[in-house]
């Protein structure tokens, strides 16, 4: 009865996040009623998914009932929520943006749930990609992240771009905006530089970060929350302790969007370099 019990509670949480994904695709769905709100309510349900996906696992382990079947229902939650509720958001989101034939759309909004899929199936399929210490290629809830803020960044861009900008980023408050901490204008500055280079800039950038997912780029895992068992790890840890103190001051100032894609850029991007020295170090 207790292993039953046990069980329940891992699998609680997957199921939460399946509901959650599920959710988001509704909420996306219904956006033609209020758009940006509802987008908004179905991103900050992707990033609460993303949060119980990094522990759901570790429950599992932790209660000693991890097992085949828990890992394929994870898969599929995430498929759900990481994959499906993504490429829906970027349809949703560049529908009435985007002068692109509908094909072509679909096409390139199905980038998160077509490489998320194959991804899902490589890493319960074959040992080298779920045995490791490290993930081969981006993990889904981390594409999902990025696209959820990039989009959110996009809504709550107030950065106009001019010279005096550069003034404002040096001032402890954006005379612009009373709640902007020195800290946040300088991780919002070199996105709105970016997302503003051209239309379809963010969809460009969401389906690089979707190839990612299939791709040989080595990732950080979660770590284990516990200090001593190796520098890496507690220096994880500590980053992940920064985090959070960071994110929740942004959401005190309303700018927890910027927080999110600055550290999602951040991981996707140091992946992407600690790949390519190690492989130029090994030659």
């Amino acid at each position: 009865m207790l292993i039953y019990i046990k069980k329940s509670i891992a699998n609680a949480f997957t199921i939460i996040n399946l509901l959650l994904g599920f959710i988001s695709i509704v909420l996306i769905s219904l956006s033609f009623m209020d758009s940006q709100n509802n987008i908004k309510i179905a991103c900050m349900l992707i990033f609460i998914a993303a949060f119980i996906d990094a522990f759901d696992g570790k429950i599992a382990r932790k209660l000693g009932t991890s097992g085949d079947f828990g890992k394929e229902f994870d898969s599929l939650a995430d498929l759900v929520s990481f994959c499906l509720a993504p490429s829906v958001l970027i349809f949703s989101y560049s529908y009435d943006l985007l002068n692109l034939k509908l094909i072509y759309l679909i096409i390139l909004s199905a980038f998160p749930l077509v490489c998320g899929a194959i991804r899902l199936a490589k890493f319960n399929a074959y040992k080298e990609h779920s045995n490791q210490s490290y993930y081969i290629g981006l993990p889904t809830p981390g594409n999902a992240i990025f696209i959820c803020s990039s989009i959110l960044f996009m809504f709550n861009m107030d950065f106009i771009l001019y010279d005096s900008d550069l003034i404002a980023m040096l001032n402890l408050i954006n005379p612009n905006n009373q709640e902007s901490l020195l800290i946040f204008n300088w991780m919002k500055y070199p996105f709105s530089l970016l997302y503003s280079s051209g239309d379809y800039i963010l969809i460009i950038l969401c389906s690089f970060s979707s190839l990612l997912l299939i791709s040989k780029i080595n990732y950080s895992k979660f770590p284990i929350l516990k200090f001593g068992l190796n520098f890496s790890n507690s220096i994880n840890i500590i980053g992940i302790v920064i985090f959070f103190i960071i994110l929740f001051i942004g959401a005190i100032n309303k700018q927890s969007h910027i927080v999110m894609l600055f550290f999602i850029s951040y991981y996707i991007v140091s992946g992407i370099i600690k790949t390519v020295i190690k492989k130029n170090l090994s030659l």
